[in-house]
């Protein structure tokens, strides 16, 4: 689960954007205000996933989860032409030069979450071995937590860097920033390849 959650932090889109924030004149504040949208969003898809899966599965045999995993490890699959062909905006740089307001900053969050099908992907996934594990709901709700703080850790990354190298902090986000710009697509791929295969090995073991 752990793993699957590091996965889905790992987008360079969501982490630019985050970046771009980080380097408006209220930083902290457009920031958090960003995370707390991307933040819902998340944790609205999870609660949801894992209902959804415990209704779905309660009676069932393994072989359903067998067949969820196979599914989702397409899905992976699926979604890597749209990675590659994905083109960015125009008018995306232009946007970080812009006076960003919290609320504008949060309402961006919640659209950078939404149309973030790598990590929305993968992170149901991973909220398919939560409801897999037949947890209680005390257990259920640290599984949620802990998989959602894992799959925040790489946009947080920046807020971290900001607070403990503030007089360097706009060189290195800069840095990183063009760092992914460059290689994001071979990241997103590489990242879908991985997880696509694992589910599919794993979906085809139990159904097997």
């Amino acid at each position: 689960m752990v793993l699957l959650g590091l996965a889905a932090s790992v987008s360079p889109v969501s982490i630019m954007v985050m970046i771009s924030l980080m380097l408006t004149k209220s930083p902290v504040r457009n920031a958090l205000a960003f995370l707390a949208g991307f933040t819902l969003v998340l944790v609205a898809m999870g609660v949801l996933s894992v209902f959804v899966f415990h209704a779905g599965t309660a009676h069932k045999t393994g072989t359903v989860d067998g067949w969820i995993d196979i599914g989702f490890g397409v899905l992976c699959l699926a979604v890597i032409p749209f990675s590659i062909l994905r083109k960015e905006k125009p008018e995306q740089e232009k946007q970080s030069a812009k006076p960003f307001t919290a609320r504008k900053s949060f309402v961006v969050g919640l659209g950078t979450m939404m149309v973030n099908a790598s990590t929305i992907v993968i992170y149901l996934s991973a909220t398919h071995l939560i409801a897999a594990a037949k947890l209680s709901a005390a257990q259920d709700v640290i599984a949620l937590v802990v998989l959602t703080l894992v799959t925040l850790v790489t946009v947080i990354i920046p807020i971290l860097i900001y607070a403990i190298f503030p007089g360097k902090a706009e060189k290195v986000l800069n840095a990183l920033k063009g760092w992914l710009a460059r290689h994001r697509k071979v990241i997103g791929v590489t990242i879908l390849l991985i997880i696509g295969a694992y589910l599919l090995v794993k979906g085809i073991r139990i159904v097997v």
